[in-house]
């Protein structure tokens, strides 16, 4: 009886979790499939859908040239970000030298300047080299706050890992980069995997440098709101239909590889 009644709490304990966190998800979409005369019904459950305020978004404003932008960034982005990252995480667990956690200290400090304060010296330094409105710029401004995250996530994971994999790797005649690369980063798969996605989806939603930064060829997502706004108020049906949009690659690749996620977030995947 006991047990019943543990696993009847635990299952109310996920459904109340769930409820709150998926029950804004499910609003904004059931906003995306109504017409604007049932928009001022928010208690209505039952109506026709529409796909009119998918249609908006997409023919009227260009969403989809957003979408391409914001694509475009967060994957140039996530591999750059990845690839300075992994490499400085590597030597911060892996090396020991004089002021070595000051380094990793000052590396989590840059990520810690609010977005909005960088944003005029950034316009600046982009105007100066020509670069404003472009996605080179939004994919090395990223760099700010997405190589620091992955420096500490895969050191920590790194330092998980034993070393005796790499000292048999360098008895075998490995240089230090083929055993880092073969033995070590095969290892650390789920945790690149892991914070790979948090990079993408970092730079996915970021929403101040692309708004004060672009103009319009490298338009991203979230900036896409600021259309919505209108002397009639906000339009929000055609707002939840760009949520909806917006929020969709995340959800598919969580769908696709949360057993990877999973695994990549915890402590025990660099063990594995």
């Amino acid at each position: 009886m006991r047990r019943v009644l543990l696993r009847a709490a635990r299952g109310a304990g996920m459904g109340a979790v769930l409820l709150f966190f998926g029950f804004p998800i499910l609003w904004m979409l059931l906003t995306s499939l109504k017409e604007r005369i049932y928009l001022y019904q928010p208690g209505r459950w039952l109506f026709p859908p529409t796909l009119d305020n998918y249609m908006a978004a997409l023919v009227k404003y260009g969403i989809l040239d957003y979408v391409r932008n914001s694509a475009i960034v967060a994957t140039g982005n996530t591999v750059l970000s990845l690839a300075v990252g992994v490499t400085a995480a590597y030597g911060l667990s892996r090396f020991a030298f004089r002021g070595r956690e000051a380094v990793a200290l000052g590396i989590l400090l840059a990520r810690l300047f609010p977005t909005i304060t960088l944003v005029i010296p950034f316009f600046v330094l982009a105007f100066l080299l020509r670069l404003l409105d472009t996605h080179i710029l939004l994919i090395l401004i990223y760099l700010t706050f997405n190589v620091p995250f992955v420096v500490w996530a895969m050191r920590a994971y790194f330092e998980d890992i034993p070393k005796e994999i790499e000292e048999a790797a360098l008895v075998d005649g490995c240089t230090r980069f083929t055993a880092f690369t073969r033995c070590i980063l095969p290892a650390a798969r789920p945790g690149l995997f892991a914070t790979g996605v948090m990079c993408f989806i970092l730079a996915w939603n970021e929403f101040n440098y692309a708004l004060f930064l672009t103009s319009r060829a490298a338009k991203t997502v979230p900036t896409a709101i600021a259309f919505f706004r209108t002397e009639r108020g906000i339009l929000w049906g055609e707002v939840s239909a760009l949520g909806v949009i917006a929020i969709l690659p995340v959800l598919v690749i969580a769908a696709v590889a949360h057993n990877v996620l999973l695994r990549g977030f915890s402590l025990e995947g660099g063990q594995q």
